[in-house]
């Protein structure tokens, strides 16, 4: 498993090698053209010192081996100085020791010259050069005087890039070095940053079974708190949901419970009768109310599987005008007992789709109808039409049954609930189904009376495949 603590110290850590290594190189680029510059100038600095301590000719030739004694003994008289730090002395002492001269009158004579300034290369060009002695390269400055004397400054190579390298090996190691203590530092920081996911992963592990109450958000990093807003979205739809399905079973409960006790006194009564025409009624009116329990579970299930969100994910693309033809005929045997007669008036196109669950799309179709004939007089009319408008489809069954009061159109649609005075069975299940059918499919649906008539008619818009990708997303 990922930890997001080692995960961001190793990164930032990276980043930090990135940047150093980055660093590393910028110093060693911008050190050597830095020092270098520097050294040239110590160079021309001691060119024109020689020269400035040589301007008379004679002086300078008579006191020529006083010159190079003075030289000699420069190394040796630096060891004398009084200074607390040896290291700083022998690196002195090694840079007198690398930088040599040489000084020639105009007849090309020598005059002066450091202990172990090396054999002149006379091919060496003015000013600064590049020149190769006894196969070591130096780094060489000549200069001409205004008296044609030639003074010759040399400096090693290698001398040269031991002072780059070594103010750059410095500056590195220091920058190495504080990596180890670094990344201590990323790792404390970083774990002290979460510190609240520990306390959120704390209360929720110590919370209990039942407990959806959403967690505290007091001292959440911003970052952290989308995802504990989404935890307690979470929350609030799983409470949702058990107290849906806590009123669902103790619904359940209620309602079967009264067609059980209406058999259990069938029973009792067939028990007691005597001749086989009462025993015949009393079993006649207890498989009616095996009927009518059946029915109920069969709704109680429906509406299950037809609960918000149960088939969200299940979406295909279904063509309306199938599945309602379908549902019609299925129905039209039943229709045809009562001399109902059933009619579709289809106006949508052929390939006209829905975004949604086949299944519960003909459960919303084979309640509407079941209904319509259900409640609707013997030899009547139902309705059903199909059309388009605009990004909605619209779904209308109409029938000439009793309707359904203003006052009770909104009512009507929830669980078990019956218009008082219907004679009808039923389980006041059917119309609720159909409004969780159309509430999934991010529909509506709207109860009106029959123009010029009695009866109900019942409309159902549901939205175009491209607005209910949008609405589910």
């Amino acid at each position: 498993m990922r930890s997001i603590r080692q995960f961001l110290v190793a990164n930032l850590l990276i980043g930090v090698l990135f940047a150093t290594n980055l660093a590393i190189l910028s110093n060693l680029y911008f050190g050597y053209k830095t020092i270098r510059p520097h050294l040239d100038a110590q160079m021309v600095i001691m060119a024109y010192s020689l020269d400035a301590f040589l301007q008379d000719e004679a002086y300078a030739t008579k006191h020529a081996s006083g010159v190079n004694a003075r030289v000699a003994h420069f190394s040796t008289a630096i060891q004398s100085f009084p200074y607390d730090d040896q290291a700083y002395l022998d690196e002195l002492h090694r840079s007198l020791d690398n930088i040599q001269f040489k000084v020639f009158n105009h007849r090309g004579q020598l005059l002066a010259s450091s202990p172990n300034a090396p054999k002149l290369n006379r091919a060496a060009p003015m000013g600064f050069g590049t020149t190769t002695i006894h196969q070591e390269k130096w780094r060489t400055f000549q200069l001409v005087t205004k008296k044609n004397r030639r003074i010759v400054i040399y400096h090693p190579h290698h001398t040269r890039l031991y002072i780059e390298e070594n103010a750059n090996t410095k500056a590195i190691i220091i920058i190495l070095l504080t990596i180890p203590p670094l990344g201590l530092f990323l790792w404390i920081i970083i774990s002290r940053s979460l510190v609240s996911i520990g306390q959120a992963s704390r209360e929720i592990k110590q919370r209990a079974h039942n407990n959806l109450n959403p967690i505290s958000t007091d001292n959440i990093p911003v970052e952290i708190k989308p995802l504990i807003a989404e935890i307690n979205s979470l929350f609030d739809r799983l409470h949702s949901n058990f107290l849906r399905e806590s009123r669902f079973a103790a619904d359940a409960a209620h309602e079967l419970k009264t067609p059980l006790a209406a058999l259990k006194t069938h029973v009792q009564v067939a028990q007691s009768m005597r001749t086989a025409k009462e025993i015949k009624t009393c079993l006649d009116k207890i498989n009616q109310g095996v009927d009518r329990a059946n029915h109920t579970i069969d709704q109680l299930l429906t509406l299950s599987r037809t609960m918000p969100d149960v088939h969200m994910n299940a979406h295909t693309l279904v063509p309306l005008s199938q599945v309602v033809k379908q549902v019609i005929a299925e129905h039209a045997p039943t229709a045809l007992k009562r001399d109902i007669a059933l009619s579709l008036n289809d106006q949508l196109p052929e390939d006209a789709v829905i975004f949604g669950h086949d299944i519960a799309l003909q459960t919303l179709m084979n309640n509407l109808l079941d209904n319509a004939i259900r409640y609707s007089p013997d030899q009547t009319e139902i309705h059903v039409t199909l059309m388009a408008d605009h990004d909605e489809y619209i779904l209308e069954v109409v029938d000439q049954g009793p309707g359904i009061p203003q006052a009770l159109r909104e009512r009507v649609f929830e669980r078990f609930y019956r218009v008082i005075g219907t004679q009808q069975t039923g389980t006041g299940l059917g119309l609720n189904i159909v409004h969780q059918i159309v509430a999934l499919h991010k529909g509506r649906i709207t109860l009106d009376s029959v123009d010029g008539g009695t009866g109900l008619k019942v409309r159902v818009t549901l939205p175009r495949p491209q607005d209910i990708h949008t609405h589910i997303d």
